[in-house]
């Protein structure tokens, strides 16, 4: 059989391309795969240390048959027979085994980096690496709580570089606040609505020019979804109604310097920053301070030629 032709394939919906790196070939990042391909993007880099199990089955895009796989290098199998046009490569590792040089050499190739996996610690490395690079990260999750029936709420952080937006470290004191929010048990048909959403969102960052880019607000950089289920007791002061919902919510800049992007709430509002658009400075206020003090200075001078021209002493 001959791959079909990429014209017809993108005929009815336009291809928007780009690369991705996906930390994490589980089950969020599993279908976020799949959905990137059928949107268009390539080359698509899968890392995942994992292999598929039973329990892996009602919540991953592959099935029975790759039981005892690489979820990365099966998955990456399964994306290039389906998606021809995609060229997915699988990485049966952890990224935290990579060679430094290994690891910036991914994220450089990346147009976007998505960090999808249930290692805290993994999280905050990509996170740096990314930071360092200068490439967009994206960062989904499913809320843990006991409060929480398992995946019925998601959460999906985008960070830009060069203190734009808060990094996934500025977010960990509010993230904590909130609940813990790593990857999770759960039906799949949550777990779907998160990698979708996802996928939406690194469409964006990959296209910030595209109409696309509109569903981003620079000031709420975390993303809330509750899906088909009743309203957990935990979650229902933010979903009060049960059912599909969406809340773009605000991430604070840390009061201190943050340890990964040295981004903190006093210096990191720049026109280029979180506060895009808003006319705040980088300089935490200090600008408008100066105003104040030009504007009373040239008072005092207009005070002065007056009371001259007056012949009155000032």
């Amino acid at each position: 059989m001959t791959d079909p032709p990429e014209e017809r394939v993108w005929a009815r919906h336009r291809r928007r391309t780009g690369a991705a790196l996906i930390v994490g070939a589980g089950a969020v990042g599993g279908f976020l795969a799949e959905e990137l391909a059928r949107i268009g993007f390539s080359p698509l880099w899968l890392v995942d240390p994992d292999r598929l199990a039973v329990e892996n089955l009602v919540r991953h895009p592959l099935g029975a048959p790759a039981l005892g796989e690489s979820k990365a290098l099966a998955l990456a199998g399964k994306i290039r027979r389906d998606f021809p046009s995609c060229d997915a490569i699988g990485h049966f590792v952890d990224f935290l085994e990579l060679s430094a040089d290994q690891q910036r050499s991914l994220v450089r190739g990346a147009d976007v980096v998505v960090a999808a996996t249930d290692s805290a610690a993994c999280q905050r490395h990509v996170n740096r690496v990314a930071l360092v690079a200068g490439r967009p990260a994206v960062y989904p999750a499913v809320w843990v709580d006991p409060r929480v029936r398992d995946a019925e709420v998601g959460e999906i952080l985008w960070v830009l570089p060069g203190r734009r937006t808060p990094c996934y470290e500025c977010a960990a004191a509010f993230r904590r606040a909130a609940t813990d929010t790593q990857a999770a048990r759960g039906a799949r048909v949550d777990i779907q609505l998160v990698a979708l959403a996802t996928a939406q969102v690194v469409t964006a960052l990959a296209h910030p020019d595209d109409d696309r880019s509109a569903i981003l607000d620079p000031r709420r950089t975390a993303i809330y979804l509750h899906g088909l289920t009743p309203t957990s007791p935990g979650v229902r002061a933010t979903f009060p109604t049960a059912g599909l919902s969406s809340r773009n919510v605000r991430v604070p800049f840390p009061s201190r310097p943050c340890a990964a992007c040295r981004g903190w709430r006093h210096v990191a509002s720049t026109p280029a920053s979180a506060a895009v658009g808003t006319g705040e400075r980088a300089d935490g206020g200090r600008g408008h301070g100066w105003a104040v003090f030009a504007a009373i200075l040239l008072g005092i001078l207009v005070l002065f030629i007056v009371s001259v021209a007056h012949g009155t002493p000032p």
